[in-house]
């Protein structure tokens, strides 16, 4: 992968700062399909500091100024008319010297597009870094046992540096295995933090500050025009995908299709605007997975040059210990797999460059949680007292909830009783589980149980006037788009070798999406309303009125079925069983609902314990 590695503070004597900032910078490495990045390594170091970059784009460089040293990795789309011009005739690096000194930490104000970036003054021993608002490129942090502040995009990078103390902590593996991702702020480590989107850290005079220099502008509005938005938005869309093609051979791009709205929609603003292009996408042979009828659908529609690929069990036990190896952190998501297959097919078919529809669902309401979240509130709407003293005592008499005129009304009564935005994961195997009964006693002793509920109160109350609706979204573009999706797909590109490009995430479509007003979204609870409505006259019929379908693997039930995946997963669980984390009974019920397609839940598990375990033994 490409980014940025570096840190402030004095050395030890004994230190090379060259060989530091050198083997920091190699850790942005994962392997040979990456490898080619670092002939074009840029660095500066000295005793007192460093900063090593690693970019696709030669346009990218590091800029030394009275004492100033910062660098960008990625595309910035400068707001700032003077900054601008000194970017063009100077570069990036030198604009963000001269924002900084200018304006400090509020020069990231003026910086759209997608990007990382890090400034340092070892003089001073101040450090400024931070990642665009989408949070496309990530970066973490922490502090060194003499107290340097040292950073780089994966947690590799910070642990390459001198003596650096990085624990795995029980918690650590429980908030994993709660998300199957690791969310910011934290990381798998104790001592390293990640920052979050729209996120910077500022180290000065030995701490450090975080803050926001960015979040959405939702409106208050909840009412409008809605052709006039409708209009509105299609011309966003032509503008962001104009964004996303600029630089790029016409002739070497491609697209993510799936058949849905949102790889359907890019798909064909590609095929508008670049003339011509290849899409792609991945079936199964089980139904309820696939979804490569639609792709040629859309395919078809915008006349795409369309290539699929059909992923079987092989492909996943052939796949599973790359994917572990090129995450710095541990990754559980199954659609990692399938990704990786589409983005590999790409390469093959001579594209350099993929669009991918990630971030629809999160700016224009997609998500059916949206929808059923809101359906519970209503039961608010029946007076307290009437809840309280006559309906809520009738539905806990035992078997009310079983009788069908009363089981959907005890059900919302439980549901609405916990409270946003805890109600969201209520559903998950771990809500109303105690770590003791999952972890071994000692380790459970070290878990806070509440901890990942915190961090998403955090992300969901981060605005008190913004509506429910909006708040969910704000949730999901952080621990959904940013934690999850992003993660995966950015890494499965880098595995494949090929570059991945949001047009959703352009900074004006998504700064458009926060001013649409909420009951335009979801105009009568249809999800995706406004979407549709907007495009009905450009995407096929077939595919606006298509159910919702997730990007998902067979994973299940392949495991029942294919004896190579059960004992790659089931032998992963083993070793991970000696490392004393999980209970005895835990590992034994997860192994059990591998071998029986309607045993325990927990049964899912099983990849990410796997995942884990295989994270483990190549990186610590």
């Amino acid at each position: 992968m490409t980014g940025i590695s570096g840190w402030v503070g004095a050395l030890d004597r004994v230190n090379n700062p060259e060989e530091i900032i050198t083997g920091m910078a190699n850790r942005l490495s994962r392997g040979d399909h990456d490898r080619h990045f670092l002939e074009n390594l840029k660095k500066t170091s000295g005793p007192d500091g460093g900063v090593a970059l690693v970019s696709r784009y030669d346009f990218n460089n590091i800029a030394i100024l009275d004492d100033f040293h910062a660098t960008v990795c990625g595309k910035v789309i400068w707001q700032n008319p003077t900054l601008k011009s000194l970017a063009e005739e100077q570069g990036d690096a030198c604009a963000l010297i001269e924002g900084y000194k200018r304006y400090n930490s509020n020069v990231l104000k003026d910086m759209q597009g997608v990007w990382s970036m890090a400034l340092i003054s070892p003089k001073r021993k101040m450090a400024l870094i931070a990642v665009d608002r989408m949070g496309v490129y990530p970066m973490c942090f922490g502090l060194g046992r003499k107290n340097e502040f040292v950073f780089s995009s994966v947690t590799d990078g910070v642990r390459a540096f001198p003596d650096f103390v990085a624990t795995i902590s029980p918690q650590n593996i429980y908030n994993y295995l709660y998300f199957f991702v690791v969310p910011a702020p934290t990381s798998i480590f104790d001592e390293i933090s990640k920052l979050e989107a729209a996120q910077f850290a500022h180290f000065q005079e030995g701490s450090i500050t975080t803050g926001y220099y960015w979040q959405m502008p939702y409106t208050s509005e909840k009412s409008g025009d809605l052709e006039d938005w409708s209009q509105r938005l299609r011309e966003q869309l032509d503008k962001s995908i104009c964004v996303s093609l600029d630089g790029v051979d016409a002739n070497r791009v491609g697209a993510f299709l799936s058949g849905g709205l949102d790889s359907s929609t890019v798909s064909g603003l590609m095929m508008k605007h670049n003339g011509g292009g290849k899409s792609f996408t991945i079936g199964f042979d089980d139904p309820k997975y696939d979804e490569s009828e639609f792709a040629r659908i859309a395919a078809g529609h915008f006349n795409t040059d369309h290539n699929e690929y059909f992923v079987v069990p092989d492909d996943v036990t052939s796949i599973q210990e790359k994917i572990a190896e090129i995450y710095d952190e541990p990754y559980g998501n199954t659609s990692a797999v399938p990704a990786y297959y589409c983005a590999k097919m790409a390469k093959e078919q001579g594209v350099d460059m993929l669009l991918a529809g990630d971030g629809g669902d999160e700016l224009f309401a997609g998500n059916d949680r949206y929808v059923s979240m809101q359906t519970i509130e209503k039961y608010g709407i029946i007076p307290r007292v009437i809840r309280k003293g006559l309906m809520e005592p009738v539905f806990s008499i035992p078997g009310m909830d079983r009788l069908p005129v009363f089981s959907r009304a005890c059900s919302l009564s439980k549901r609405y009783a916990i409270p946003m935005p805890d109600r969201l994961y209520s559903y998950g195997f771990f809500f109303d589980k105690k770590p003791e009964s999952i972890f071994n006693e000692d380790m459970a002793r070290e878990i806070n149980p509440d901890l990942p509920l915190e961090i998403m109160r955090k992300k969901y109350y981060y605005d008190d006037d913004s509506q429910m609706l909006q708040r969910m979204m704000h949730l999901d573009l952080q621990l959904t788009l940013a934690d999850n999706d992003l993660r995966k797909v950015n890494r499965m590109c880098d595995l494949a070798g090929i570059e991945v490009r949001y047009p959703f995430l352009d900074s004006e479509l998504v700064d458009f999406s926060a001013s649409v007003p909420t009951d335009i979204l979801l105009h009568g609870g249809e999800l995706r309303f406004f979407f549709k409505h907007a495009l009905k006259d450009f995407l096929p019929e077939q595919v606006i009125t298509k159910e919702k379908h997730g990007f998902g693997l067979p994973f299940m039930t392949w495991i029942h079925k294919d004896k190579k995946i059960y004992e790659q997963i089931t032998d992963n669980l083993a070793d991970f069983r000696k490392r004393g984390y999980l209970k005895d009974s835990f590992i034994d019920e997860v192994i059990k609902a591998c071998q029986y397609p309607d045993g325990s839940s927990a049964g899912g598990f099983s990849w990410d314990v796997a995942m884990l375990e295989i994270w483990l033994k190549k990186h610590i």
